[in-house]
């Protein structure tokens, strides 16, 4: 274990009976292995590939057992808030841009400043400084992000080549690729009698701002004010990106109805919208080609959001071993290892071949194109210490338009009034 420990790691014990020097007393209780939890939110590809990574750090921590703890992100914000309430939660674990503020201001993060930054063989000047902001508070530091992937269209090339048409990428490199483009081949791609859509925006219908802030924010659209006070997604553009987003549905037919489970991966879906994360699962196909092309662009640039994971420390009862074990899985042996999967923070990751020939596919040409060259101006997801209510309300409202009880405008307004009221 790492000697140094931070204000908030090195205050915790190590059991109720710890002694002086935070020894046990008694010597079968010295060797009770410490044993810790680490929620994720990750598939089966992800969480084998953590078992793996375990396997070493339990190897070369003999007193520390570490067990995975998988939670569905539509439901894990929700789930650690109780988890954390009840002092039963996991004792380091993922965390979203979107989820990080709430626990911060409850105060429910350990601090490990001490442990990255003194700590030489951790090399924490290599980790891209801005990709820390939004865990830095002063002097304090309460997480470390491993994956920093921008949203992307996973496509399936055999659709677009039936149909005679341009693929994503050919069309980005000509400087064409544009909304218009966009739905012209998803017009062109769906054909109803077999099942085949155009374009599917969503992962999980329950995780609408994955799906929509990249159309939003391409039309101009704003999910809040520039001080993060009020709710400004009822615009004009705002009214225009969700209405485009209901026609797909209901107009032009080229997406696939709300509840509808369709996956990319089984052909049926000429394009489809994902974080990076996603190759986990697409590299498995072998029925169809794949690649992957940059977001399109709308009046205000293709609007790409950049996804954002970090890992932290909770307080619980081992907050100096958790702290040990962040630090293995984000040093930079092990985010050469997540790299398949993941857009590394660490500078000597991603600029090297570790990254971007980590599989065979997507091709080092397609990773540069589709993510690489759109992480400079890739957004991350606004925040508010409110978020898990404020996400719960729009998901409710955008409801009624998947049931088709309300238009686009009449759910932005609703939307206006309820989520401001949580914004106070």
């Amino acid at each position: 274990m790492a000697g140094g420990c931070s204000a908030g790691a090195g205050n915790g014990t190590h059991g109720p009976e710890a002694g002086a020097g935070g020894r046990s007393d008694g010597a079968a209780a010295a060797q009770e292995p410490v044993k810790l939890k680490f929620s994720i939110w990750g598939n089966d590809a992800q969480k084998a590939m953590y078992e793996g990574l375990i396997g070493k750090f339990e190897q070369l921590h003999p007193g520390t057992e570490v067990e995975i703890m998988t939670i569905p992100f539509a439901d894990y914000q929700q789930k650690l808030s109780i988890m954390l309430a009840s002092r039963t939660a996991p004792d380091a674990g993922w965390l979203a841009e979107r989820m990080i503020p709430q626990l911060l201001e409850s105060g429910q993060l350990v601090d490990i400043a001490a442990e990255v930054k003194e700590d030489p063989g951790y090399n924490y000047p290599d980790i891209y400084p801005s990709t820390l902001d939004i865990f830095n508070r002063g002097v304090s530091l309460y997480g470390i992000p491993f994956s920093t992937p921008p949203v992307l269209i996973y496509y399936n090339k055999d659709l677009f080549r039936a149909k005679g048409l341009k693929t994503p990428t050919e069309l980005y490199k000509e400087g064409h690729w544009n909304y218009d483009e966009f739905l012209k081949a998803a017009r062109s791609i769906t054909n109803p009698q077999q099942g085949i859509y155009g374009v599917k925006l969503v992962r999980d219908w329950n995780n609408w701002s994955d799906a929509l802030l990249p159309l939003f924010w391409s039309h101009g659209a704003e999910l809040f004010d520039s001080d993060g006070s009020a709710f400004a997604l009822n615009s004009p553009e705002g009214r225009g990106a969700l209405q485009l987003y209901s026609d797909l549905m209901f107009k032009d037919k080229v997406h696939p109805l709300p509840g509808d489970e369709l996956s990319f991966d089984s052909g049926q879906i000429g394009m489809y919208t994902d974080r990076y994360s996603y190759t986990s699962k697409a590299r498995a196909v072998t029925d169809f080609e794949w690649d992957i092309a940059p977001m399109p662009a709308g009046i205000k640039g293709t609007g790409t959001s950049l996804g954002y994971a970090g890992v932290s420390v909770f307080e619980t009862r081992h907050p100096a071993e958790a702290a040990e074990f962040l630090k293995f899985i984000t040093s930079a042996e092990s985010m050469s290892v997540t790299a398949q999967y993941f857009v590394p923070s660490r500078k000597s990751v991603l600029k090297s071949d570790v990254f971007l020939r980590a599989a065979a596919k997507p091709s080092p040409e397609s990773i540069q194109l589709a993510v690489l060259d759109q992480m400079a101006d890739a957004r991350i997801a606004p925040g508010h210490k409110n978020w898990q209510q404020i996400d719960t309300k729009i998901q409710m409202l955008l409801d009624e338009l998947y049931t088709q009880s309300a238009t686009a405008n009449e759910v932005l307004g609703k939307m206006e009034v309820e989520v401001n009221r949580l914004m106070k």
